[in-house]
């Protein structure tokens, strides 16, 4: 959809967002995962702060202090558990690099070194990485430093071009059952 990214503490790419989880393209709010692994309560503090910015409703105090303790934790983590430069190379061949194809490192080596492929599309061909029930949202990046595109390579990992999610109109989410939470 063109908006703007920036590299989370962890390596990945999360999209720019700003304190009412708006993104850089008008109309659009995002929360969860797509800007940042965090995980499930911060998901929901940001799904909060978005659903209150679009409906023009102030946030409360309290929210937003959640909602930036939960990420500033997540931020930690990730900068804590980020793979060290050259990780690729400390991956033994039986190393299962994509779970749920179940296909460990030597494959995707395999691929890059004696079958020419030049690209994670061309990896994923050749081995399934990646094209199994997450999609590669777990192993993409990964599969992409082994086959020389990760954040490891010259320039940095691109952006992955299927998308971390999809719009949910507003009416599936008024058809929702009340919850008491």
């Amino acid at each position: 959809l063109g908006c703007a990214t920036v590299r989370a503490a962890d390596g990945t790419i999360a999209l720019e967002l700003d304190a009412r989880q708006r993104t850089s393209v008008p109309g659009i709010w995002s929360a969860g995962e797509t800007g940042g692994i965090g995980g499930a309560e911060l998901a929901l503090a940001e799904g909060e702060l978005a659903a209150r910015a679009i409906a023009g409703a102030a946030a409360p105090a309290a929210l937003v202090r959640r909602r930036a303790r939960l990420r500033a934790f997540a931020a930690a983590m990730g900068a804590a558990h980020r793979p060290g430069a050259g990780w690729t190379g400390w991956l033994r061949d039986d190393t299962e690099v994509c779970r749920c194809e179940e296909v460990p490192a030597g494959c995707v080596r395999e691929a890059v070194e004696d079958l020419g492929a030049g690209d994670v599309r061309t990896v994923k061909l050749l081995t399934r990485a990646g094209m199994g029930w997450c999609q590669g949202r777990m192993c993409g990046p990964a599969v992409a430093a082994l086959a020389g595109e990760g954040a490891s390579s010259p320039g940095g990992a691109a952006p992955d071009r299927r998308p971390l999610s999809c719009p949910v109109p507003l009416r599936h989410l008024a058809e929702l059952p009340a919850t008491d939470g």
